[in-house]
């Protein structure tokens, strides 16, 4: 049975080199932007010339129409404002919609590659919550494609300035000089505090991400809260978190305050500097009526741009913090140690496999045979199922079809199975969780082979429900009992068709008669076929009687081995391990 796989087509995004820095990131998305970026920056300089042609329109009218009254002179000039904020209205609407557009792209794209390196990689994030990394993967995604809008605002409030500046300078040198000397000073004293507000966006970004996870681990264990009268625990919990995010919040809030305070401040003080040269020229009848109201405007419109380069500033303050937690993700899981080898054969060993206690475990499965192991401490059980689905330190202790699992590549569906006692189901159907093909087209298609549907029992579910396989699984499998769980984990294992199968405690919450039907149909089902190995970890005695050979790890003292049958007789602790 071939195990169902997503192709899709590689694109330059995956085969590029991950930046190593939050400025190479922010760089990269621009990049590979540009076709969106550059129009969208060439309409948005539109936008914002067009406003400050506005009051310079204004100030010609008054010359050349009003104070004369010249009545042609008026309609020419009724004709160009209509012309003049059609294209104002028309640049904005259209290079926002680029520039918008170039964000939610690149946003996707950020959250998807984000969300591959925990799902393709042997140790990405290791130790982290998943509230952590889904803050990382989602979150800071969407702040970190913040960038196009400060491109697209930040970098036309900067042209333009210096378009208005050269105007400035051109109609009276002496105010020009003032608006020169004046914004730059400004921006300098808005873009000293950036840094300081990245870090504390950093810290936010981290805080929120910690929130998250307590959310998520109160949402899990909902049930158990509610019914051991947790629930004020849990929300103090919460709320502890919450409002450690608060603050970090606050704290980034006040420091983009006190940016945007100074950039109004070093603005209203240009200003000023400004009406006062003008309005001298003005009395001393150097400058006209006019050219006054297109100065002053002018002037006044230059609050706009500097305000919004004062905004991105702090914008990109938490662009730049939400960009270097993607790269901190990127870099918690090197490519390389993925692996590249490939098993040959379906043959489980263990050499020497340290255990917690201290002792060291040998083991092996060999091609077409169902070893069940006991161990009497529950840490070595997840010892050796953790170390044989590469996690931790000693993953080079065990070998998968000759090949150190170190070293094996990381699409390992075909070769080896590990399923975890813990049952994880996912929105979708029953059929969807077996196969793990969610949300795609024909998705009510998927063949699961009616040996696995009877094998884990799940004939005896679907035949009570009016959907039968295509029954909604609700988030987690909430609406389904822990003996359900279990039997459709059970399923998507076998599905798999693995060459080398490990199961640990896989029917603990199954009744007595349907387990004992599972461990025959399930060593029948994997030894007439193509000789594969499967380890149970298990003390269950359905599992032991059907298993060709069992490992006994006791508390004390050296493993033993032989049949369920030889065991009990010879072993007074293994009958103990397997009767309680």
């Amino acid at each position: 049975m071939a195990v169902p796989t997503v192709t899709r087509e590689a694109t330059a995004h995956d085969t590029a080199p991950a930046p190593a820095t939050a400025n190479g990131l922010l760089w990269r998305a621009i990049s590979r932007r540009w076709r969106l970026v550059v129009p969208g920056l060439v309409l948005m300089t539109l936008w914002q010339l067009s406003e400050a042609l506005v009051p310079i329109a204004i100030g010609w009218i008054v010359d050349a129409a009003i104070i004369p009254l010249d009545r042609q002179a008026m309609l020419w000039s009724v004709v160009g404002l209509v012309a003049l904020f059609t294209v104002l209205s028309f640049s904005y609407r259209f290079g926002a919609r680029m520039s918008n557009r170039a964000l939610n792209e690149e946003a996707h794209d950020l959250r998807v590659e984000a969300t591959r390196i925990p799902l393709a990689r042997r140790r990405a994030m290791e130790g982290a919550s998943s509230g952590g990394v889904l803050s990382v993967c989602s979150a800071d995604a969407d702040v970190a494609a913040l960038i196009f809008r400060q491109v697209a605002l930040g970098g036309s409030a900067v042209i333009s300035i210096v378009g208005i500046s050269v105007y400035l300078l051109w109609t009276d040198w002496v105010v020009g000089l003032i608006v020169l000397v004046g914004v730059p000073l400004s921006l300098v004293l808005v873009a000293l505090p950036s840094r300081a507000i990245s870090r504390h966006s950093t810290a936010q970004q981290a805080a929120i991400g910690e929130a998250s996870s307590r959310a998520t681990d109160i949402m899990t264990g909902l049930r158990v809260l509610k019914a051991g009268g947790g629930e004020r625990w849990a929300a103090e919990q919460y709320r502890v978190a919450s409002q450690g995010a608060a603050d970090a919040g606050i704290v980034t809030a006040e420091r983009s305050g006190r940016v945007a305070g100074i950039g109004s401040l070093g603005m209203a003080a240009v200003l000023v500097l400004v009406l006062v040269a003008a309005g001298y020229r003005v009395v001393a009848g150097e400058m006209e009526i006019g050219t006054l109201v297109s100065v002053v405007g002018v002037a006044v419109f230059f609050e706009e741009p500097v305000r919004m380069i004062t905004m991105m500033v702090s914008v990109f303050a938490r662009s730049h913090g939400a960009a270097q937690r993607l790269v901190d993700l990127q870099g918690s899981a090197p490519v390389d140690e993925s692996g590249t080898e490939v098993p040959e054969g379906s043959r489980l060993e263990l050499r020497d496999l340290p255990l917690p206690d201290g002792r060291a475990l040998d083991l092996e499965v060999a091609r077409g045979e169902v070893v069940a192991l006991v161990a009497e401490q529950p840490a070595a059980a997840d010892a050796v199922t953790l170390a044989i689905a590469g996690h931790g330190e000693h993953t080079d202790a065990v070998l998968v079809g000759g090949h150190r699992r170190s070293a094996l590549v990381p699409e390992l569906a075909r070769h080896l199975v590990v399923a975890p006692h813990r049952v994880d189901l996912f929105v979708g159907t029953i059929r969807s969780n077996i196969a793990l093909r969610h949300g795609e087209v024909g998705d009510e298609g998927v063949e699961v082979d009616d040996d696995v549907v009877h094998a884990s029992a799940v004939a005896e579910i679907v035949e009570h429900l009016p959907d039968g396989l295509d029954h909604v699984v609700q988030e987690g499998g909430r609406n389904l009992s822990g003996g359900q769980r279990q039997r459709i984990a059970l399923a998507r294992a076998l599905h798999a068709d693995p060459d080398v199968l490990v199961l640990h405690e896989p029917t603990s919450a199954v009744d007595a008669v349907t387990e004992w039907e599972i461990a025959q149909a399930v060593r029948e089902m994997r030894t007439r076929r193509s000789g594969q190995a499967t380890l149970i970890v298990s003390s269950s005695p359905p599992f032991l009687a059907t298993a060709d050979r069992v490992v006994h790890l006791p508390a004390h003292g050296e493993p033993r081995s032989g049949t369920h049958a030889e065991l009990r007789a010879d072993s007074a602790t293994y009958r103990t391990a397997v009767d309680r």
